[in-house]
């Protein structure tokens, strides 16, 4: 068995087997009796980005923010949207175990994830849409999860004569095509890879 300390490390790898590259998402959301919702079903990346065979791709950070100001964003925020990714092979089974809730702006949130597809021609997805429902109590009864309900920011004194709302979230990735790694890291699960 090979000692973990002889995996490299990500930012050791040379430039030219691990480019940087960003997933870019928005999602825009239309004044409808007085408040903005998300509640989107998967769709594509802008522009879309198809997933190489034989690559693996290192989630470093994300970054969540909206056409308008973020005191403005919090002040009228009811129902925080989440950020889902998606895996359109799978009939868009979910990416990651949790979504990321937006409750406020995030500018490069350290954010870690390993992943190489397990299907051949993947193509991620992504949505907006409101966080995992948690438990309710209906009669004295909980149910372990509750209605699903889209994100939604009111359109208060400040917004109005903002008719959308565009949330946006870029993913910085890097996409790794070094073998060596590629075969030590799933080898040795470590870091963590998800498939």
């Amino acid at each position: 068995m090979i000692p973990l300390q002889t995996i490299p490390r990500v930012e050791d790898l040379p430039y030219w087997t691990s480019p940087p590259i960003q997933f870019v998402f928005e999602s825009t959301a239309t004044v409808n009796m007085g408040a903005f919702f998300w509640n989107d079903p998967p769709s594509s990346l802008k522009p879309p980005r198809p997933i190489q065979n034989n690559t693996m791709y290192y989630f470093r950070s994300i970054s969540l923010t909206a056409d308008i100001g973020e005191l403005d964003f919090m002040t009228n925020l009811v129902r925080p949207p989440a950020f889902y990714m998606f895996r359109e092979s799978d009939d868009n089974a979910v990416l990651f175990r949790e979504p990321v809730v937006m409750n406020k702006f995030y500018d490069q949130f350290d954010f870690r994830l390993l992943w190489m597809s397990a299907k051949q021609g993947d193509v991620l997805n992504a949505a907006f849409a409101g966080p995992p429902p948690g438990p309710t109590v209906i009669d004295g009864v909980t149910s372990p999860t509750g209605p699903y309900l889209p994100a939604s920011i009111l359109q208060g004194p400040n917004l109005i004569g903002k008719t959308s709302i565009t949330l946006k979230a870029i993913i910085s990735v890097q996409e790794i095509a070094d073998d060596s790694f590629i075969g030590m890291a799933r080898h040795h699960s470590y870091p963590k890879v998800a498939s």
